[in-house]
């Protein structure tokens, strides 16, 4: 049995690949590394326990060895081929899914010749000021199967000449999310802000900017707003000392509740890539405060709207889009996929590794 070994460290890719790990076990010898990049139990664990994904095999301290992406990508960086050669793991594959810094452990690897997958591949916003843009563009160049989740994606690697072993599958979170839509009718009652960006949170004037466009969406829809309690947004509204009025600071949230929260919200507001997604499963309009996103099929299928923070004619527009959104139904979710992404990326690893 060929044996596939899997790296992922943060929430979205835990939530992303947990019907995939339950495949890998079925059908290959499966080994699950977590990184240990999100390591808090809200980050981390409760997912775990929420998504039934089992014990990992092994479990590093990448979270816990600094708070800079170089360090971590040091550490990881040794941390996990000395795991592979100390154990003698001994890999067929080794698959990362997503942006995050542990990815970035696929350049190493190919370094020493081990042979490499990545689902969410390529994904592009053109905005180098996002680290993930520059993580995940290195994963792809580096690996040698690719999944994506959307004809468009196969386009971008053809046009950076990879051209070899590229899959559209479709979207893993479709499979996930499924399981957990609410039955009832969505209440509407309320407006979530989601914002933990470095581009948006780091720079004082585009932080107020959103959590002005947050009090004046409140003030117009006469609904109470909340905003999950990030701890680099938070340490920003702190230093920039911003008034959040009426805007209600929580804490971050289980998968279920989160999903319940957005089920239940007249829109949200997120800077998230992963937040364009579920919403759109959830019939939950997006308003997206970014000047690039590596999901511009949000915005064509009609689930989310790009909001230029630093022109407030924008917020106004915004208002309209979101009043035609409730009139007229417009969500659109097909761009994600079937719910089959599991099982076409399982076929095409069996016909790549034999």
């Amino acid at each position: 049995m060929k044996t596939v070994l899997t790296i992922t460290g943060i929430r979205p890719d835990f939530i992303r690949m947990s019907e995939i790990f339950k495949k890998l076990d079925e059908n290959f010898n499966h080994i699950l590394i977590h990184t240990g990049q999100h390591y808090d139990s809200l980050l981390s664990s409760v997912f775990f326990d929420e998504l039934e994904i089992r014990k990992p095999n092994y479990t590093l301290n990448t979270g816990k060895t600094g708070g800079t992406h170089y360090h971590q990508l040091s550490y990881l960086s040794i941390e996990i081929m000395n795991l592979i050669k100390n154990e003698n793991l001994n890999p067929d594959l080794i698959i990362f899914l997503g942006d995050s810094n542990s990815v970035c452990a696929a350049l190493p690897l190919k370094k020493v010749g081990y042979k490499r997958g990545h689902i969410e591949a390529g994904m592009r916003s053109y905005d180098k000021r996002m680290l993930e843009e520059i993580n995940r563009t290195v994963c792809d160049h580096c690996s040698d199967i690719l999944f994506v989740y959307h004809p468009e994606y196969k386009n971008q690697l053809i046009k950076e000449n990879i051209v070899d072993n590229v899959y559209v599958v479709g979207n893993t979170i479709v499979e996930v999310c499924r399981k957990f839509i609410p039955k009832e009718t969505p209440k509407n009652n309320m407006i979530l802000i989601d914002i933990h960006r470095p581009e948006n949170y780091k720079y004082k004037e585009r932080l107020i900017n959103i959590i002005e466009y947050g009090k004046y969406c409140a003030k117009k829809f006469s609904l109470p707003i909340k905003m999950l309690k990030f701890h680099g947004t938070n340490k920003f509204l702190e230093k920039f000392n911003i008034d959040l009025g009426e805007i209600e600071l929580v804490d971050l949230m289980s998968y279920k509740n989160y999903l319940n929260t957005v089920y239940h919200s007249k829109f949200i507001i997120s800077d998230s890539g992963t937040g364009q997604e579920e919403p759109a499963l959830l019939n939950t309009p997006v308003i997206v405060p970014r000047d690039f996103t590596e999901r511009p099929q949000s915005m064509e299928y009609n689930c989310s709207y790009m909001l230029n923070v630093n022109h407030q004619n924008d917020f106004e527009r915004s208002l309209d889009w979101l009043n035609n959104h409730e009139n007229n139904n417009l969500i659109n979710c097909q761009w994600l996929g079937n719910g089959d992404t599991g099982d076409l990326i399982i076929k095409e690893l069996f016909n790549y590794l034999n």
